[in-house]
This record gives C-alpha cells, sequence and structure tokens, in this order.
C-alpha cells in the first residue's frame, strides 16, 4: 500500500505487503525497489495425473521393445523439464516492473508503460486453452487452470511505441490490479516510458 510522505505533497513511500519470496523469486524475480505483490500459482492436480499418465506411455514401451531404455532416457528428462517450467506461474510487481513468469518464460513489463490495468473476467477459449497463449487479436495470456476465469488485463507500450495488451491470470486478479496502480501512483513525476525490447 502506499503512504503519504511527512511533508505535504511529498513522494510516496512504499511499504512492502507482499509475501516473502521463495527461493526462486528471490534469485530471480526480486524486483525493482519495494516489492508490493507476489503471487505463485500450481497446476491443478489433474494437469500432473495426464503429466504422470504420458511419463508412463514412455517407460512402458520403453521397457517392452528392443533399446527402448535409450528412448526412456531421452524422453522422460525432456518430460520432466516441460513438467517442472509449466507447472508454476508466478507474478510480483514491485516499484519498476510487473514480472510475469510461466516457468521461465513471461514478460518484465516497466510500470512506467503501463497505459491502464483491470482486473475483468476472460474468456479462456479466446485464447485456445491454458498457459502462454494469443489470440487473434495479437494479445497474450499467461494462466493456469483454476483461476476462475479471472485476469488482469494489462494494457502498455514496448520500447518501439508498440501498445500490447498481456492479460495475468489470476484468482487475486483485484489486489493485482490494485498494487499495479499503487506502483503508478508512485512513479516520479514525469517519469518517462521505460524502455523494453519489443515482443512478449
Amino acid at each position: 500500500m502506499a503512504e503519504d510522505d511527512d511533508e505535504p505533497g511529498g513522494p510516496l513511500a512504499l511499504r512492502e505487503v507482499a509475501r516473502p519470496p521463495d527461493a526462486y523469486e528471490a534469485e530471480y524475480m526480486a524486483g525493482e525497489g519495494t516489492v508490493l505483490y507476489r503471487d505463485k500459482s500450481r497446476a491443478p492436480w489433474p494437469l500432473h495425473a495426464i503429466m504422470a499418465l504420458a511419463g508412463l506411455g514412455i517407460v512402458i514401451p520403453a521397457l517392452m521393445a528392443p533399446g527402448g531404455i535409450l528412448g526412456a532416457a531421452l524422453g522422460l528428462p525432456v518430460l520432466g523439464l516441460v513438467w517442472m517450467l509449466f507447472s508454476v506461474l508466478r507474478v510480483t510487481v514491485s516499484e519498476g516492473h510487473i514480472n510475469v513468469q510461466y516457468g521461465l518464460f513471461g514478460p518484465k513489463i516497466p510500470i512506467a508503460a503501463v497505459e491502464s490495468a483491470e482486473a475483468v473476467q476472460y474468456d479462456w477459449t479466446r485464447f485456445g486453452g491454458w498457459g502462454i497463449r494469443m489470440n487473434r487479436d495479437g494479445e497474450w495470456i499467461y494462466n493456469m487452470p483454476g483461476d476462475g476465469g479471472r485476469a488482469v488485463k494489462v494494457v502498455w507500450r514496448d520500447g518501439k511505441g508498440k501498445r500490447r495488451v498481456t492479460y495475468i491470470g489470476s484468482a487475486q486478479s483485484e489486489n493485482l490490479a490494485e498494487q499495479i496502480g499503487v506502483a503508478q501512483a508512485a512513479l516520479p513525476p514525469g517519469a518517462r516510458q521505460a524502455s523494453l525490447p519489443s515482443g512478449d
């Protein structure tokens, strides 16, 4: 949340209200300045069950076919890596950035580049499912099953001035949008749009 400085008209002093970071967030998503929001969404158990079945689909044929062990030795690590990468969606909001990571992938959006951020209901069929998706309008979504169709729609401009729309799936969409607004309100007067290479 934001607190006014002691002097009238002074800059906003931000107080960290986010939960403590896990080891990954501390190392790779530390944020710039005060961190206002952290969220971590895990894949629901049906998705884990599907991945486990896929693993069995690799192991069972490998045990039954000559030379199949080599295929399993190659296939299982790849499946394990995919499982690890896409089982967690992390979001942080700090004074400087909105950082979204689905596994290792996702945008780091400068707060100064954000035009608007609002909590919305979305239809996952517009994006063709869950995960990292782009719809026909060029809008990206980072979502996980279980968010109840709730997201924050972030409209921002990249370093080339191109308008981008990114949806961040979150069961706490109202709080996420609020904390983005807090970070925007704390920007120094006349803060220029930060640069970000084109592309999500």
